[in-house]
């Protein structure tokens, strides 16, 4: 029998950009190696840096990769500029949220999540297939 959650029939969500998720408590957020090396070759063409300059100011080693820096009193990550300045190539931890475990558990952690995000509730239908795929795949 499968199980019925409150996102089964699905959910809306566009990113707006505004930040909240990025800005705020520190914490991780890892580029795996495929993802890293995306964000090597943005930064290379968008504004002209070479792998060593982005390491050097813009991650720190983490396990097999990299994370983004977020050592700001505010705690925001360091391609947040009015909006995400890496967005085409963000990682897969940005892509996939509201969509973590974490803020799918319970409808009220959902409706937690909602208050810090404006476009939860807004723009795109995700079916809950494609929720339940987002965050099966999901770190968090």
């Amino acid at each position: 029998m499968k199980i019925k959650r409150f996102w089964s029939d699905g959910l809306e969500f566009s990113c707006t950009q505004c930040g909240q998720c990025c800005c705020g408590e520190p914490g991780i957020v890892y580029f795996n190696p495929e993802e890293f090396e995306k964000l090597v070759e943005h930064l290379g063409k968008t504004k002209n840096l070479d792998r060593e300059t982005i390491i050097r100011e813009y991650m720190w080693p983490y396990r097999d990769s990299y994370t983004a820096r977020d050592d700001f009193p505010d705690g925001h990550c360091i391609f947040f500029d009015k909006g995400c300045t890496v967005y085409e190539v963000r990682p897969s931890q940005c892509r996939d949220f509201p969509f973590w475990r974490c803020n799918l558990s319970t409808i009220a952690d959902w409706n937690e999540t909602a208050h810090r995000c404006p476009g939860i509730g807004q723009g795109k239908h995700w079916s809950g297939e494609e929720i339940a795929e987002i965050s099966r795949k999901a770190r968090l």
